[in-house]
C-alpha cells in the first residue's frame, strides 16, 4: 500500500464514519487538490477514487480511461459501471465543498469578468445552471445581441422566447418587452410587503428549474438567495442539514423526506439562504 492509499483511506473512513460531514468533505478536497499536483500513477490512481467519492463521475472515467490499461478485465468491467454515470450525471452532482470568503470573492470575480450583473435573489446563475454558456454565441431575443452567456430557465410569457442575456434580464427589459415574468406570482412566499422587492423577484431575478412548481423561499420579511439544487448528501456537506430542519414548515414526516433526499433523485431540495441573517432554508418537490 502506497502513501496515497494510505491517505485515501484515511479520508475515505472519516467521511463514512462521519456521514459526509462538512470537516471530512473539505479534507477530501484537500487531498483532491493535493493529488491533481503529483503527476504519477499511484497518485492518479488514488484522485479516481477520491473524484467518484466526491461524485465528480465524469472527471472519475477520464481520468481512469487514460491511465488504465484496456485490456484489463478488471478495469474494463469497472469502466463499464462508470461510462453511465459519466455521461449522464457527468459532474453535476458533485458534492459541494464548503466555500471560505476568499473563494466566494473570486467567484464573484469570475462572473464580473464574465460580464454578468450582480443578481441580489440569484447570486451565481452559472453554478445553478440558470445560465448556459455558449463558446459560439446566441442571439438575445430582447436586445437581438450576440451572447455568450444565456438564460433558458422558466419565463412566463405569452410570447415565444428562447434565449435571454443576463443584461436584458437585470435591467428589467426582457419582462417589460415580453410582457413576462421569470416567477409565478403565486409560487412565492408570503412575507415580503415591499413592491419594489417584488417587482425585481418578478421581473430582474433569473428563476431556477423545479421538478413541479418553483417556488421561492422568504425570511426576514425579504426573499432569499437562490443557491442550487441538494439533497441529503449536500446538506450534511455543507454542514447546513440540522439548520433547515429547524425550519417550522416542515413536520416530521417531510422533515425525514428532507433527510433521504437525493440531489437530482425523486425527492429533489432546492436551497435559499437569507439575504439579512444568513439562515439556509430549503424548498422540496417530487418528480
Amino acid at each position: 500500500m502506497n502513501e496515497f492509499q494510505k491517505l485515501y483511506i484515511e479520508r475515505k473512513k472519516q467521511f463514512e464514519q462521519s456521514e459526509g460531514d462538512k470537516e471530512s468533505v473539505v479534507a477530501l478536497y484537500n487531498l483532491k487538490k493535493y493529488l491533481e499536483t503529483i503527476d504519477s500513477i499511484d497518485a492518479k490512481e488514488v484522485l479516481v477514487n477520491v473524484y467518484d467519492l466526491l461524485n465528480y463521475k465524469k472527471d472519475a472515467y477520464d481520468l481512469l480511461v487514460n491511465i488504465s490499461d484496456s485490456h484489463d478485465i478488471k478495469i474494463k468491467k469497472r469502466l463499464a459501471k462508470m461510462k453511465f454515470y459519466a455521461e449522464n450525471w457527468k459532474n453535476e452532482f458533485a458534492i459541494p465543498k464548503p466555500k471560505s470568503n476568499e473563494e466566494l470573492k473570486i467567484e464573484n470575480e469570475k462572473l464580473k469578468k464574465l460580464g454578468i450583473p450582480t443578481f441580489k435573489y440569484h447570486p451565481n446563475p452559472l453554478i445553478t445552471r440558470a445560465f448556459e454558456e455558449s463558446k459560439e454565441g446566441v442571439v438575445c431575443d430582447c436586445c437581438k445581441k450576440l451572447t455568450h452567456i444565456y438564460y433558458q430557465a422558466p419565463f412566463y410569457s405569452i410570447k415565444n422566447v428562447d434565449c435571454l442575456c443576463p443584461t436584458c434580464i437585470s435591467n428589467g427589459n426582457a419582462a417589460k418587452k415580453f410582457n413576462g415574468s421569470f416567477q409565478d406570482n403565486f409560487s412565492i412566499e408570503e412575507g415580503v410587503e415591499d413592491l419594489d422587492r417584488i417587482d425585481e423577484l418578478i421581473h430582474r431575478t433569473p428563476g431556477y428549474c423545479g421538478w413541479q412548481q418553483e417556488y421561492w423561499r422568504v425570511h426576514c420579511n425579504d426573499f432569499c438567495a437562490y443557491l442550487g439544487y441538494v439533497g441529503a448528501l449536500e446538506l450534511k456537506a455543507l454542514g447546513i442539514l440540522e439548520e433547515v430542519l429547524e425550519d417550522p414548515i416542515w413536520d416530521e414526516e417531510q422533515k425525514e423526506m428532507i433527510q433521504n433526499s437525493i440531489n437530482g433523485g425523486h425527492i429533489q431540495c432546492y436551497l435559499f439562504q437569507c439575504i439579512h441573517c444568513g439562515k439556509h432554508l430549503v424548498w422540496m418537490d417530487f418528480d
